[in-house]
């Protein structure tokens, strides 16, 4: 009898570990259009991020000077990702303006088509920051932890249809607040890391996944 409670004390066990697994994820999702041919595409443009809105007054992290910040990092960022993969052109705002027509210049859909004709790209790449938080503190002891969130969209030049699409939302959590972070924590060396850590892995992941790049 004691073997048969045993059993059955693991069996629920791994049946609640199941349930908090699937419980506990966040708006984090990758994912591209089943209706699309999912193949590497020929060229691919990537446009410097922008930003939500946000006002001085608002939340930290959610200011017009964060998501600034944010967007800055973004860029830089993906400049060094980029690199790893054959198909695709970081542009930086100076590049833009100096390929865009006067008329063009307000009109982010004429935008795309416009770099789309002149670069003979398949589709443009747009990332927008909506929270960008620097940790207070240090990585051993912190009073609020880094925090961000954005959205990255890889657009058709042709059909305007969004190809594919991912999404980056996350707090740093502490190990006892979430003994499912494991893995991550364990990853990050258990320390409380930057807004700049936070960021760079979630675009190094969600880029590694996307089907229409290729190495």
């Amino acid at each position: 009898m004691k073997n048969i409670s045993n059993i059955l004390a693991v069996v629920m066990l791994c049946g609640l570990l199941s349930f908090l697994t699937s419980c506990s994820g966040r708006s984090v999702s990758s994912t591209a259009d089943p209706g699309k041919d999912i193949r590497p595409l020929n060229a691919v443009v990537v446009l410097p991020a922008d930003t939500a809105g946000g006002s001085a007054g608002g939340e930290q992290g959610n200011d017009s000077d964060s998501l600034r910040k944010g967007a800055g990092f973004i860029d830089l960022t993906m400049v060094d990702i980029m690199k790893d993969f054959g198909n695709v052109r970081v542009l930086s705002a100076s590049q833009i303006e100096s390929l865009m027509d006067e008329d063009n210049r307000d009109n982010s859909a004429d935008v795309i088509g416009h770099l789309g004709k002149i670069l003979h790209c398949d589709a443009v790449m747009v990332t927008t920051v909506h929270r960008y938080r620097q940790r207070v503190g240090s990585e051993l002891a912190i009073e609020s932890p880094a925090s961000a969130s954005f959205q990255m969209r890889l657009v058709d030049v042709k059909t305007r249809a969004v190809l594919w699409s991912a999404d980056f939302d996350e707090t740093q959590e502490s190990l006892l607040s979430n003994i499912l972070s494991f893995n991550k924590a364990q990853s990050r060396g258990f320390k409380w890391v930057t807004v700049e850590n936070l960021v760079a892995q979630g675009l190094k992941e969600r880029l590694a996944g996307c089907p229409f790049l290729k190495r």
